[in-house]
């Protein structure tokens, strides 16, 4: 079967890019590829070939502290001396930096990516739901487990994207933290598997039926076509009709969903690439066969393996399968029970077959295979904290094979049998991925593309352009003459170009906003900034910032903003989630919290700073917060609302750091109230971290809070 391209990601995508070209009226050109696709595993440089490493001791915990001598590598059964080794932690913002490295081994910056934007940067987290080998009772263990995950063990600064293989989810398919999101894709996974149309008692599954037409087991095909006469009162010619016809349909049906199911979640990965960083994939599944008997699928599994390896993700598969009884032997399943030796075998082919290739898929990513529903929970948290900090080497390579990333590689360490090393059987080369490319514009502009389609195509992206640095804020307000609105804050660092000649020395950048739904409703924004050297240098951080407003009625929303800089032609894009929920006249609730930062030299006295953008603060500063309840008695007021502010690092409230009580207002009329105030930043450490504002109504005891994370560097 011709691989034709990614189904998954193009069903998650195309409305997104339809919605875009409808809003704006303009449609993008195909752009011809100018550069020629490489077929091989990976793209490895030269002179240097890396290969990431996670060491576990016997309860699967990471082993500190260990270095290069320790450690014996062997490529292709050959010793092979180690060039460099370092310990690198999954989701820093200095991760990018160490994946990426130039021919002698020195970190390389990706375009776009700033070193000065905290400490971290959080986990990027894929769980791909095979939905169409999930029976029902599998699909509620799944689900069950992923908004376990969402509630309680995803952590501040996770990136998470839940994705299946019927793109059922569609439009919510992406990478985001934003719990409402996920907690709807969740919603929107449902039971796919096909059920086959038959009238027959008799049970035939995809096992059997690939053991009979493909392995020729006699002794199974005997007793079934037995258990078909018994059924149907026939005699044995018609009953072994009626028996290959099913196993021709079965393995029809099950070489077409199998494979499927592999070019989706080669998809995935290859959609990846361009994401800095380690990526961390969890592939839940009842399991399928893969037999190069039956189907190419087994070339497929290599080709998956393969594009791994590229991009630098690990598979950590989970079988979602409960225990199972022999259908040959449960008198509530079939009515012909046979306890002789024709079915040898048939119990255990049952479990392990459809395992098979979850296992080959972790191990040969350097992941981990969970084949116990039973511990879903207890998976998903050790998988995540096995994987949280890793070995990175390099070595060089001595011959065609190797540079091509097809050589075996294997490592121990020495003298410690104890340990579990788990890596990839490929190699790989973060460097030959777009971040770690320079963007040369005018050959994208001449390969057919104008200005405004580059726009477009930056806003229509599946993950942000970063050529131009963009940030985005995004929170809504409420008031009773207007409604409900969205306010949007755009921010582009000092990497705008400016005209040596142009005495203004001033630049223009389009910009292009869209505010859309899985409903297909949106809200879009047209703009034109002029902005000039003087202006932009004239901010502490040589930024330009700029806001819009965007009325919206209540929903789930993803905010998406492109820009593009007329002086050089880079772009760049972000984009937010965010739920805007029903303001009621009848319960209380908060607005969004806008955070600013006022510096140690800045009085308390000074202006209302502006909204900090990318929500990243020096320690040495004050973070500025402020939100509005709605449908509340003004905190001063007898009866009034308990306000509490908390500062949470992974759950916890973080003690010890002088945090002031907010101040409250009434703000046109007594059923508004502002909160505001600061917090002091110097007792925090780097780090990603949480603002909670919350609010209890001593009258109707009723409760409502409100998140922000940011970043401390």
């Amino acid at each position: 079967m011709k691989y034709s391209g990614p189904r998954l990601i193009s069903l998650a995508i195309f409305p997104l890019i339809l919605l875009v070209t409808t809003a704006f009226g303009q449609q993008a050109k195909p752009q011809t590829p100018t550069e020629k696709q490489v077929d091989d595993v990976v793209r490895v440089n030269t002179a240097l070939v890396q290969t990431d490493v996670t060491v576990v001791d016997k309860r699967g915990r990471f082993v500190e502290g260990l270095n290069s001598d320790q450690f014996e590598l062997r490529i292709d059964a050959q010793v092979q001396p180690i060039a460099s080794f370092e310990r690198v932690a999954a989701g820093s913002a200095k991760e990018a930096q160490q994946l990426s490295r130039d021919a002698n081994g020195k970190p390389q910056s990706a375009p776009g990516e700033r070193t000065d934007r905290g400490q971290t940067r959080g986990r990027v987290i894929f769980f791909f739901v095979d939905d169409v080998h999930l029976a029902s009772d599998s699909m509620a263990r799944a689900r069950g487990g992923l908004l376990r995950f969402v509630n309680k063990q995803m952590a501040a600064g996770d990136r998470v994207a839940i994705l299946s293989t019927s793109g059922q989810i569609g439009f919510l398919q992406q990478l985001t933290d934003n719990k409402a999101v996920l907690r709807e894709a969740i919603d929107r996974l449902h039971l796919k598997r096909g059920n086959e149309s038959t009238s027959m008692k008799v049970p035939i599954s995809e096992v059997d039926a690939n053991l009979v037409a493909n392995h020729r087991d006699t002794k199974l095909f005997s007793y079934l076509v037995d258990a078909v006469k018994n059924e149907f009162q026939t005699d044995a010619f018609n009953a072994a009709l009626i028996v290959r016809s099913r196993i021709r349909q079965i393995n029809a049906e099950s070489r077409m969903v199998e494979v499927q199911t592999l070019y989706g979640l080669h998809g995935l990965l290859r959609s990846t690439a361009q994401l800095p960083g380690r990526k961390l994939v969890f592939f839940i599944s009842d399991g399928f066969i893969v037999d190069d008997r039956k189907s190419n699928a087994a070339d497929v599994l290599r080709e998956v393996v393969k594009e791994a390896a590229r991009v630098g993700a690990v598979v950590y598969t989970m079988d979602t399968r409960a225990s199972f009884s022999d259908p040959a032997v449960d008198a509530t399943r079939n009515d012909f029970l046979d306890f002789s030796s024709r079915q040898g075998g048939r119990l255990i082919a049952e479990s392990r077959m459809p395992q098979e290739p979850l296992e080959t898929l972790a191990d040969e990513t350097g992941g981990r295979s969970f084949l116990n529903p039973n511990v879903f929970d207890e998976a998903l948290a050790r998988a995540i904290e096995e994987t949280s900090n890793y070995y990175l080497l390099a070595w060089r390579p001595d011959n065609e094979n190797q540079r091509n990333g097809k050589s075996r590689i294997d490592l121990v360490v020495k003298g410690r049998p104890d340990l579990r090393v788990r890596m990839r059987r490929n190699s790989f080369d973060f460097t030959a991925g777009p971040n770690a490319k320079p963007i040369s514009i005018p050959n994208r502009l001449t390969a057919g593309k104008t200005p405004d389609e580059e726009l477009l195509g930056a806003l229509a992206s599946l993950y942000p352009r970063r050529e131009l640095p963009t940030s985005l804020s995004v929170g809504y307000l409420h008031t009773p003459e207007t409604g409900t609105s969205l306010n949007v804050s755009m921010e582009i660092d000092d990497a705008l170009g400016f005209d040596p000649s142009n005495e203004k020395k001033e630049t223009a950048v389009d910009v292009l906003g869209i505010a859309l739904d899985d409903r297909g409703m949106f809200s879009s924004f047209k703009q034109r900034l002029n902005v000039t050297r003087e202006a932009m240098l004239a901010t502490n951080d040589h930024r330009v910032q700029w806001n819009q407003s965007m009325p919206l009625p209540a929903g789930l929303y993803q905010v998406r903003v492109a820009v593009r800089d007329r002086e050089t032609g880079r772009v760049g894009s972000a984009l937010q989630w965010i739920e805007v929920p029903e303001i009621s006249a009848n319960g209380a609730s908060i607005s969004s919290i806008f955070v600013g930062e006022r510096r140690g030299g800045d009085p308390i006295s000074a202006p209302k700073p502006p909204i900090k953008v990318n929500r990243v603060f020096d320690r040495s500063s004050r973070l500025r917060y402020l939100a509005y309840a709605y449908n509340a008695t003004q905190a001063a007021a007898p009866g009034g609302p308990a306000i509490e502010l908390k500062v949470l690092r992974d759950g916890e409230a973080v003690r010890g750091i002088p945090v002031t009580e907010p101040v409250s207002a009434s703000v046109g009329n007594s059923k508004t109230v502002s909160l505001s105030g600061e917090i002091d930043l110097a007792g925090l450490t780097a780090g990603i971290y949480t603002l909670q504002i919350s609010l209890t109504e001593k009258t109707g005891k009723t409760g409502v809070a409100q998140q922000v994370d940011f970043v401390i560097r």
